[in-house]
């Protein structure tokens, strides 16, 4: 009985003890919190861990990857159409070759896609396309930055960006640049598991698993490419240290959120963070 009243209480414990994806970044009396994000969820997603809210609670100013409304306006989703626009005279059936073209449009035709609306388009920008739309009709809508940037607009906080949409809209890009065949067969074999892979991420994210969302996230995309690993999460989480150094300079706390595979891994924020001396400990 003694031996399985304290099975039981160390699983009672067990939640107490899980951390959050939440870090605090501290220089004297400065402090700034680092938080882990998922850019879209379910409503059933919600509520994120009390940490989330604690850290909100604290601070003075948020700080996201972009402006979130520039992102999602009408202007902006031209813009990126444009950009993505393949030359004239070519088209997806003549970019790409007759297989993995005929998988994309059966793959479309199964959800009621037109390839119409999609021909004139860099494989690139069909693969994020069809993503989205996939991650719609599983049910994933408002993310986390979505939602904390109009908490901070009821609640009088600023907000801030660490890069500009033009600047995410050129990371977008570069994925332009990978092999287009490669790129259309990764992307569907990924949607093929979507469901249960964003079942276990999003558990990692509310569970802090840092290690299981390296693993699930982060390692695939490094064994597929280290030029889109490096353009999408590296090189960036190395031009924002410079920018929470100078938050840490400020009286003002700041709540700094950005994408979860960001601060985890070897090349995460948190470890470039620490390699430079600075005091940052779990929340």
């Amino acid at each position: 009985m003694k031996g399985t009243l304290l099975f039981l209480s160390l699983i009672v414990s067990l939640p107490a003890l899980a951390d959050s994806l939440v870090w605090e970044v501290s220089r004297g009396e400065n402090k700034v919190y680092l938080a882990g994000t998922i850019h879209m969820l379910k409503p059933s997603d919600y509520p994120l861990p009390a940490d989330y809210q604690s850290v909100f609670a604290k601070a003075d100013v948020v700080v996201l990857e972009t402006d979130m409304d520039e992102v999602q306006s009408p202007v902006f989703g031209m813009k990126m159409a444009q950009k993505m626009t393949l030359p004239p005279g070519e088209s997806l059936s003549s970019v790409l070759k007759p297989e993995v073209y005929t998988q994309l449009r059966e793959f479309a035709s199964e959800r009621g896609l037109p390839m119409q609306a999609l021909a004139n388009f860099q494989p690139a920008f069909v693969a994020l396309t069809l993503s989205v739309l996939e991650m719609q009709k599983l049910g994933f809508a408002e993310g986390v930055e979505v939602r904390f940037s109009r908490l901070a607009k009821e609640q009088g906080k600023p907000l801030k960006a660490l890069e500009t949409p033009d600047e995410q809209l050129e990371f977008i890009l570069a994925m332009a640049e990978l092999e287009p065949n490669d790129f259309i067969r990764y992307t569907l074999e990924d949607m093929a598991q979507l469901p249960q892979l964003m079942d276990e991420m999003v558990a990692a994210f509310k569970r802090g698993d840092d290690k299981a969302i390296y693993t699930l996230g982060a390692e695939p995309m490094l064994e597929y490419s280290r030029s889109l690993y490096d353009t999408i999460l590296t090189h960036r989480n190395q031009a924002w240290l410079t920018q929470l150094d100078q938050y840490l300079n400020t009286p003002e706390t700041e709540l700094v959120m950005v994408g979860a595979l960001h601060l985890v891994g070897p090349e995460g924020v948190p470890q470039l963070l620490k390699a430079r001396g600075v005091d940052i400990e779990r929340f």
